[in-house]
This record gives C-alpha cells, structure tokens and sequence, in this order.
C-alpha cells in the first residue's frame, strides 16, 4: 500500500523522470525500449531509463522506474551467481550496471503467478503452449 508521504515524494518526481540518456564519452550507444546502452571494447554500461513500454511501445515514463528495475536484476543476479555465472561487474549507481559484453542468447522470458495471453486462451482449449499441454 502507498502512503501519503510515499505519494508525494513520487508526485514531486513527475517531471523529472529519466527519459533518455546522452553520454557519448561512454561508447557506442543502442537505445531498448526502457534500457540505454553503452559499448565500448569488452564492456557494456547498461542504464535503466523510468521509460515505461507496453506492446512494443514506449508510452511514458514513471519516477524510479529505472531504479527499482535495475535494482531487482541486481538482486537476482546476486542471489544466483553461485549458481550460474552472470556478467556484472558492478552496480556504480541505483540506474547503473557495468557489465562484460557477452554473447546474447535470443530468448525473452515473462515470468507470473498465472496464466495470460496466447497461453491462457490455449490452455481452455486443451491446446498445447509451446509443445506442451498443461495440466
């Protein structure tokens, strides 16, 4: 639940959210749909803008957005990298991670506590997702 004092520090923030970033000093960079990449040689400083997406499409932007993303990745990269390796070096700023370049594995993942979409509309009519029929 959002309380007041919560509600309007996120009010005042309205018109200073991070759209985009500009830092040419940093590398080469690739814009995503909420993220701001900058490449140069072997390292990859990735800048998780408060760009808000939703079919493809950037919409707006919401205050810390980029803040809470990037701090819940660094969060389950920390708690798996004994697990499995994974490519920070460093998590500078709350927007900010500085990664190893690495070789992308072309898979997109939406994990939630039920089912939606394709799946959900596929799974009432005992049709199989992605090869599988679910119980």
């Amino acid at each position: 639940m959002v309380n007041m004092n919560t509600d309007n520090i996120i009010k005042k923030q309205l018109d200073y959210t991070l759209n985009e970033t500009n830092f040419t000093s940093l590398g080469k960079l690739y814009r995503g749909k909420v993220r701001d990449n900058y490449i140069k040689d072997d390292i990859r400083i990735i800048i998780a803008t408060d760009r808000l997406s939703a079919f493809d499409r950037v919409m707006t932007t919401i205050p810390f957005k980029g803040h809470m993303l990037n701090q819940v990745s660094s969060y389950w990269f920390e708690k798996t990298k004994k697990i499995i390796g994974n490519h920070i070096i460093e998590i500078p700023d709350p927007n900010v991670a500085v990664v190893h370049q690495c070789q992308t594995l072309p898979i997109e993942m939406i994990v939630r506590a039920y089912l939606t979409g394709t799946a959900w509309r596929n799974y009432q009519k005992d049709i199989p997702t992605s090869g599988f029929i679910l119980p």
